[in-house]
């Protein structure tokens, strides 16, 4: 596998520049799961006063030959290998190793030693170690919020809908699309890839979750974006009613009943 070779050379490095203090892997191929389509993820943190004469196009080149590389939306640097493999880099300084602490709730270590590569000061370990387990999921407060921005989703892509604005419309339709999928995997007991919740959902959920994602997809066709947004609805519904019995939530009836009569008005 071309990133095991790349991740041999991205160890080599890591542990032969002295101006690194620490530095750590993090995604698929911290959890067990990296296959021959996966990206490179590091997080990478530096003496404060070297950082500055650190290239990272060059840094980067000794891993393998780069195509492009540029910084994206995020603020993280990202490289396109000329093997065509995905990397993200962040070039840290030590001082800012805190914001790992950040990574709760997205990001965990089932096992620190295929995560870190380097940690000369003992900091990174100590931090990683509190992310060692799978955040709990399943809780009232993740459900009301799962199910608020639902709603939320729903009257904002039905109102842009009702507008005409079919383009829109279908590009909030993600959102909703996204938002029913945390909720099936809270139902269904299937969190474990809870921060991106369509990866692997061919495993993850079952045939029935499946089907009823499909019939959420939509092209931009007007009468084609309705059937979705209904589609969506009835299934949101019946997730909603899941989550409200199983937590005891409020739901804010006058709105159901809105979007339902909404819905059902429309071919």
């Amino acid at each position: 596998m071309l990133q095991r070779e790349m991740l041999a050379r991205l160890q080599a490095l890591c542990e032969a520049d002295e101006r690194l203090v620490a530095a750590t892997l993090y995604g698929s191929f911290t959890q067990d799961e990296g296959d021959a389509h996966s990206d490179i993820e590091c997080a990478l943190f530096f003496r404060d006063e070297a950082l500055e004469g650190v290239d990272p196009v060059a840094w980067i080149e000794s891993i393998a030959p780069v195509a492009l590389y540029f910084v994206n939306e995020f603020g993280v640097g990202t490289a396109l290998f000329e093997n065509l493999v995905r990397g993200e880099f962040h070039f840290e300084r030590a001082s800012e190793i805190a914001q790992v602490d950040t990574w709760a709730g997205s990001s965990w270590f089932p096992c620190l030693g295929d995560a870190i590569l380097v940690d000369h000061s003992g900091e990174l370990t100590q931090r990683l170690g509190a992310l060692e387990e799978a955040p709990r999921r399943d809780t009232g407060e993740n459900a009301r919020d799962l199910v608020s921005r639902t709603l939320n989703w729903m009257l904002f892509g039905t109102n842009v809908l009702e507008r005409g604005e079919y383009a829109r419309a279908l590009e909030l339709l993600w959102w909703v699309q996204r938002h029913l999928l945390w909720m099936a995997r809270l139902c269904e007991s299937a969190t474990a890839h809870w921060p991106t919740p369509s990866r692997l959902l061919e495993n993850d959920l079952s045939p029935d979750a499946y089907r009823r994602y499909a019939e959420c997809t939509a092209t931009l066709s007007p009468s084609d974006l309705w059937r979705a947004y209904r589609a969506a609805w009835t299934w949101g519904q019946e997730l909603i009613a899941h989550l409200v019995q199983r937590h005891g939530l409020d739901m804010p009836d006058v709105l159901l009943r809105g979007l339902s009569e909404r819905l059902g008005k429309k071919p």
